[in-house]
C-alpha cells in the first residue's frame, strides 16, 4: 500500500485554480487562517494541508495509470468535490480530483476520465470545473437540494463542447439500498459504457449512510460495498481495472 504523498505542486494546482485565489488562499493561511468562500474555514497552515490532500489524489491516479497498483483508495482530507475553480464551500478547499485528473491529462497517462460521485451532496465543484469538457464525464447522485440547495438538477447537463457529459441523478430523501443499485444500474452503469473512459475516479463520500446526521438517505455499509463491486466489474471491462476512489 501506498503511505502518503508529496503536496500538489504549484503548476498542478495552476491547471485547476487560478493564480488570484491561490495567492489569497496561502496569504490567510499564512496569516493564521479564516474563511475565503462559504463553509470553508480553515486555520494556519491550511493552505499546505489542502494541497497535500489535492496531492495525495494525484499520486493515487497517477500510481493506478502506471500499474503501480490496480486501484487505490485515497483518504484525503480536506475533501474537494465543492470547490470550483475559485471558491471553496461546503469544507472544499482545492478540488482534488479535478487537479488529479488535469495532471494525469497534462502528463498524457490519460485522456477520457469518469467521475462518478455518489457522496450525499452533489459534487457541484467538478460540475462547475468540468462543465464545458468532453472528455471528463461527471455523474453525481445525490439527495435532491441538499447541499448546495440550488445545484444538482437533473436538467443540468454540462455546456457548449461538454453537453450531454454531465449527468444529475436528485434522489428523494429517504433513497436508499435498492434506489442506489437501481440508479447505479440503469443509469451510471449504462453512461459509463457510453462514454468508455481511460480510468474511473470515484468522489467516496459516504454520508449517504443512514447514521449521517447531515443527510436523509439509508445507505447501508453493503450499498457502499455493491456499488464498489459494480464500478470495479465496468472499470475491468472498460479501462483494465484502473479506478480510484477519492474520499470526500
Amino acid at each position: 500500500s501506498l503511505q502518503g504523498a508529496e503536496p500538489a505542486s504549484t503548476a498542478e494546482l495552476l491547471r485547476v485554480h487560478p493564480q488570484r485565489y491561490l495567492q489569497a488562499f496561502k496569504a490567510l493561511s499564512d496569516a493564521g487562517g479564516g474563511e475565503l468562500g462559504l463553509r470553508t474555514p480553515f486555520g494556519k497552515g491550511g493552505y499546505e494541508i489542502a494541497a497535500l490532500s489535492a496531492g495525495l489524489a494525484t499520486a493515487a491516479l497517477r500510481a493506478v495509470l502506471i500499474g503501480e497498483v490496480r486501484n487505490a483508495d485515497a483518504w484525503a482530507r480536506p475533501p474537494g468535490h465543492h470547490c470550483t475553480a475559485d471558491f471553496p464551500n461546503g469544507f472544499c478547499l482545492l478540488n482534488n480530483i479535478a487537479v488529479a485528473v488535469r495532471a494525469a491529462q497534462a502528463e498524457g497517462r490519460v485522456q477520457r476520465v469518469a467521475v462518478v460521485d455518489w457522496d450525499v451532496h452533489h459534487g457541484n465543484g467538478t460540475e462547475a470545473i468540468f462543465w464545458e469538457d468532453p472528455d471528463v464525464l461527471t455523474i453525481s447522485l445525490h439527495q435532491d437540494r441538499n447541499y448546495p440547495l440550488d445545484t444538482g438538477g437533473i436538467e443540468a447537463r454540462g455546456g457548449g463542447a461538454g453537453e450531454g457529459f454531465n449527468l444529475n441523478l436528485p434522489l428523494p430523501p429517504g433513497a436508499g439500498h435498492i434506489s442506489y443499485l437501481h440508479a447505479m444500474d440503469r443509469v451510471v452503469l449504462p453512461a459509463l459504457e457510453r462514454f468508455r473512459p481511460d480510468a474511473i475516479v470515484v468522489a467516496c463520500g459516504y454520508d449517504a449512510a443512514a447514521v449521517d446526521p447531515l443527510g436523509r438517505m439509508l445507505c447501508t455499509a453493503d450499498t457502499f460495498r455493491q456499488m464498489t463491486q459494480r464500478i470495479m466489474a465496468a472499470a475491468d471491462r472498460l479501462c483494465n481495472g484502473r479506478l480510484v476512489l477519492v474520499h470526500e
